[in-house]
């Protein structure tokens, strides 16, 4: 599983482990968090799959877990996931995805003048 950054979704190739203080050469975001790490799952308790873990509040910040290992982060960037899914589901059955409207474009065609 290619590693990558939570923070900008930059692909790391790092050399050696990764420390309490390494960040990621792209936005400078701490690689060592909990959304970097292969065991985060939201639906686990205290969001980890190891069930030895300490409990981290802060999980997009760097902190010492010794049982962190470097994952995905980028899978986890948040966005409009409901329009990721739904341009997935429509790529599936070869429809077009619909080109998403822009609010402004919407507002200004509203209050246009005649």
């Amino acid at each position: 599983m290619p590693a990558s950054c939570y923070h900008c979704g930059a692909a790391l190739k790092l050399d050696g482990p990764v420390g309490r203080r390494t960040t990621c050469p792209e936005c400078d975001g701490d690689v060592r968090c909990c959304m970097n790490c292969r065991h985060y799952d939201e639906s686990a308790a205290h969001q980890c799959r190891e069930p030895h873990a300490e409990q981290v509040v802060e999980k997009e910040a760097s902190n010492a877990c010794d049982l962190f290992q470097l994952g995905d982060g980028a899978a986890r960037r948040q966005g409009d996931r409901g329009a990721t899914a739904r341009g997935q589901l429509a790529a599936l059955f070869g429809e077009a995805p619909k080109p998403r409207e822009d609010p402004h474009d919407a507002l200004e065609a509203l209050f246009k003048k005649r």
